[in-house]
């Protein structure tokens, strides 16, 4: 009885603390990635693993920088531009949609209309574009998940033994064979998002701006990519918001061909860039997948979407386990 109370104790406290996970999850996240790498650096050049995490960090932050120099100049720009004339493009919108469909509505009126309701949803621009509020949290949640995840790589195995001593000794090396397929499947999955990503946001700058010569190409082709982490719903954000981009800048003619682009990428993905680069890293059913970012996304947020198809697809190992599918005769 008092091992149940204490249990159901330490529920209420991890859901009272949620707000404090995340970092600690992204630090995981990185960890993750980034510790096969530490591994193989430091198997191939005997240094320790300490002094391998500090050049893979600098390695990646080079790498960041770079990128940043390149195009984070550029993405910024687009992005205050793009807020800065809202009005402008959903005016533009209104009218294009009015004068293709011939309706007759108020072109101002709806435009009030629709920025309200966005600025209600996501904030006004003075709260997206002016950030000074938010700096200090998120400066200390960067710290936080970079310090974690550090420590996770450094304190792995200590990490693997702290879990596993709650275990009976009997339970361990199930335990561990199931951490090994879970970690191999986990592990083609983040391989795979990660190539989807940088593939759908060059994909998606190349045909947005040389074929349609949008505005803010390198903004909505950024976006586009981490949309990949979305399965199936942000593949639908990444369209929905080229199309209406293209419309208010393009006219309504250019969204069936902005549509038919998006399309004709994610089949290239899902049907020669996924099977035979990739591999199916998660099998999972569609609905299974949808029915799991959507839990993730109202259990924790944007998080929760992120990390619920590897959660989904670890529950599926273990279900696999203890109850395999019968053979058929």
């Amino acid at each position: 009885m008092l091992k149940w109370f204490l249990f159901l104790l330490l529920l209420w406290f991890l859901y009272y603390v949620r707000e404090v996970f995340p970092p600690f999850i992204m630090g995981g996240i990185i960890a993750y990635l980034l510790l096969p790498l530490v591994t193989k650096l430091s198997a191939s050049t005997g240094i320790n693993n300490r002094l391998a995490v500090a050049i893979i960090y600098l390695l990646f932050v080079a790498i960041i920088g770079l990128l940043f120099w390149l195009f984070g100049a550029r993405a910024i720009d687009q992005f205050s531009t793009f807020v800065a004339q809202r009005r402008e493009i959903v005016t533009n919108l209104v009218s294009q949609m009015s004068t293709a469909f011939n309706w007759q509505i108020d072109v101002e009126q709806s435009t009030n209309e629709i920025l309200a309701s966005i600025e209600q949803n996501f904030g006004t621009p003075g709260e997206i574009v002016h950030l000074g509020a938010l700096v200090s949290r998120g400066m200390l949640a960067v710290l936080v998940t970079i310090v974690s995840s550090i420590y996770f790589i450094v304190d792995s195995k200590r990490v693997g033994q702290f879990f596993l001593r709650f275990l009976p000794e009997k339970r361990r090396v199930i335990a561990v064979d199931l951490s090994r397929q879970m970690n191999s499947i986990l592990s083609k999955y983040v391989q795979g998002q990660l190539i989807l990503i940088t593939l759908m946001a060059c994909v998606a700058y190349s045909f947005l701006h040389f074929a349609f010569h949008l505005k803010y190409a390198l903004l909505i082709a950024i976006l586009s990519g981490f949309l990949e982490i979305i399965p199936v719903l942000g593949p639908i954000l990444a369209t929905t918001t080229a199309t209406i981009v293209g419309i208010a800048q393009n006219g309504v003619d250019c969204a069936l061909l902005i549509i038919l682009c998006y399309t004709g990428a994610r089949w290239i993905e899902d049907y020669v860039i996924i099977p035979r680069v990739i591999g199916h890293y998660v099998e999972l059913h569609p609905l299974t997948v949808i029915f799991a970012v959507l839990c993730g996304e109202v259990m924790a947020g944007a998080l929760g979407m992120l990390i619920a198809i590897p959660v989904a697809a670890s529950i599926k190992v273990i279900l696999d386990f203890c109850y395999p599918q019968p053979t058929e005769n």
